[in-house]
């Protein structure tokens, strides 16, 4: 299975980091992307298997309860015995597989955003000031996050609906560029779940959950003020730095990580809105 080899492959580190699903770390961005890299490869295998091994455990359970019930109306014999011992063993190992896959699964956050915005951003970091970076790997509506539930409640042909909301702070970083702009960045996510039950005509009950996401993104630059010039009334500066706050909210209707683009854009906002210092301009 490509997902066990991967992970067989992974350093002591890397194993620790889909185990704990959290990072706080301070290295150089070639040093990240080394490290997170072969982690989005293997939660990307362990997406695709873990599907097909939940299929595969389902099915095998009814092949086995299903021989079980027939052999045992047609009688027990060495072969049958043995088939039924088989799809036992296999329904276990598949069990186990599923079970393993959902352990080592993390957030799509690492590999649809994290990982690509720090490629995007590798030739404008400073080589040699290391990048702050913590990271929430735990999916987004995992206990912990619950910020609140409503009472049940009726609308059209569903007789009980339950909002809960979701907070998940689960990206933050710092580091320098390479024209000296401190650079800072974090990306929370809102989320409001609306699980929804009813009863069709044949009196069988269906439920189904719609997702709401307010993702919101918060950028602070310090521009040098000796290279960026910024006339801005709401800039605050403080004799080397001139610091600008950008704030950002996507939103979208399902748990799909947010598109990178929304911070390149927010960040190069703040750059079209600067221009170069005087003695910048003439040099």
């Amino acid at each position: 299975m490509d997902a066990w080899k991967t992970y067989r492959s992974l350093s002591p580190e890397q194993k620790q980091i889909l185990a704990r699903k959290q990072l706080e770390i301070d290295r150089p961005v070639d040093e990240l992307l080394a490290l997170l890299k072969p982690l989005a490869a293997c939660d990307t295998m362990a997406n695709k298997a873990q599907t097909r091994f939940g299929c595969t455990f389902g099915l095998l359970v009814v092949v086995t309860v299903v021989g079980a019930i027939l052999f045992s109306n047609l009688g027990w014999s060495p072969v049958t015995l043995a088939a039924i011992v088989l799809c036992i063993a296999a329904t276990v190992a598949a069990a186990w597989f599923w079970i393993w896959l959902r352990s080592v699964d993390v957030s799509n956050n690492l590999r649809s955003f994290v990982v690509p915005i720090l490629a995007l951003f590798r030739e404008d970091i400073d080589p040699k000031t290391p990048v702050h970076l913590r990271l929430d790997l735990t999916q987004p509506t995992t206990a912990p996050k619950k910020t609140g539930e409503s009472a049940p409640y009726k609308h059209g042909a569903y007789y009980k609906i339950v909002d809960t909301t979701y907070v998940d702070p689960w990206m933050s970083a710092d580091t320098v560029l390479v024209d000296g702009t401190k650079l800072s960045w974090s990306v929370t996510d809102r989320i409001r779940e609306r699980k929804k039950t009813k009863r069709n005509p044949r009196g069988k009950i269906k439920s189904k959950a719609k997702y709401r996401k307010i993702t919101d993104l918060d950028v602070q630059l310090g521009l040098k003020t000796n290279t960026y010039a910024v006339a801005d009334a709401k800039v605050s500066r403080d004799g080397k730095r001139s610091k600008v706050a950008v704030q950002r909210s996507v939103r979208s209707d399902s748990l799909d990580p947010v598109d990178p683009r929304a911070l390149i854009d927010a960040i190069t906002d703040v750059y079209r809105a600067a221009r170069l210092a005087a003695k910048e301009a003439n040099a």
